[in-house]
Formats: C-alpha cells, structure tokens, sequence
C-alpha cells in the first residue's frame, strides 16, 4: 500500500462539519423543547410536559385516628 507523501488531512474540514452539525442539533432540541436556553423559542407545547399535581386537596368525613 503506497503511503501518501505530503498530503495534508482534512482536520480543520471535519472539524467545521461536526460544528455545524452539533449547532444544528441543539437548535433542534431547543426548538422541541427538550432543552429551554432563549426563552420563547420553539413549539407551543413542550417536549416533556410537566404536570404539576394539587397536593392542596383536602379528605372530608374522615375522622382522624
């Protein structure tokens, strides 16, 4: 196998590329709401819907023992 003498790598291409496409994947998740860095941004409804539960409900008729 004959080596290839004097060519340069493309370090600094592949480098660029994986920029690129980290950027755009965390411009995905910001849009679908896994992640919330700019407020506002994205779809209406978020990715991961965070139920809040009423702890405020009170037993009636139950004596207490």
């Amino acid at each position: 196998m004959p080596r290839l003498v004097g060519q340069r790598s493309n370090t600094g291409a592949n480098i660029t590329v994986l920029i690129t496409l980290v950027a755009i994947f965390g411009v995905l998740l910001e849009y679908f709401g896994v992640i919330d860095i700019v407020p506002g941004f994205g779809r209406e409804g978020r990715y991961f819907q965070l139920k809040i539960q009423s702890t405020t409900e009170q037993v009636t008729g139950q004596p207490n023992q």
